[in-house]
């Protein structure tokens, strides 16, 4: 691992198995190690090529009611890359399907000098916004690296 690499997110839930509805198949086309298990508290979730783990825990029961806001001190979003132009706009069609909704994009946005920047934005059941980014620069650097393989990479060969 490199110095100053994330080593794990975590969020809190209102709904711990309903948001597991949401993150357990999105978690999965990404590349992780999904926590199955039946715990009550949390679900820590292993990103398999990068060791990183996305954290699920349930909310305390007297803040169940409180939701996300973007615009508040705090977490602004969350951002996932993902190797290929073509899964940005996988992720818009099946955001929706999990629980999702949709907010920007599939689009370019202006967000970088640095090559094409393609996304998708999303909000979660507690209204947490997500990001899926493909950005051109960035895929050219890693496949020169060979820092993508693509078996990690392609959800639908497990």
């Amino acid at each position: 691992m490199l110095q100053g690499s994330l080593n794990h997110l975590s969020i809190t839930v209102s709904d711990l198995g309903t948001a597991m509805r949401f993150y357990a198949p999105m978690l999965a086309y990404l590349g992780y190690q999904v926590d199955e298990s039946a715990g009550e508290t949390v679900r820590v979730n292993i990103h398999v090529a990068t060791g990183s783990a996305f954290n699920i825990w349930q909310a305390d029961p007297v803040l169940t009611e409180e939701r996300f806001e973007v615009y508040a001190p705090g977490l602004h979003h969350i951002a996932f890359n993902v190797a290929e132009k073509s899964a940005v706009d996988e992720l818009g069609a099946l955001i929706p399907t999990w629980g999702g909704s949709v907010t920007d994009g599939p689009a370019v946005f202006p967000y970088t000098n640095h090559g094409e920047y393609y996304a998708v934005y999303c909000r979660d059941l507690d209204n947490l916004k997500l990001e899926f980014v493909w950005m051109s620069e960035l895929e050219k650097q890693y496949r020169q690296a060979g820092l993508i393989d693509r078996r990690l990479w392609d959800h639908e060969e497990g």
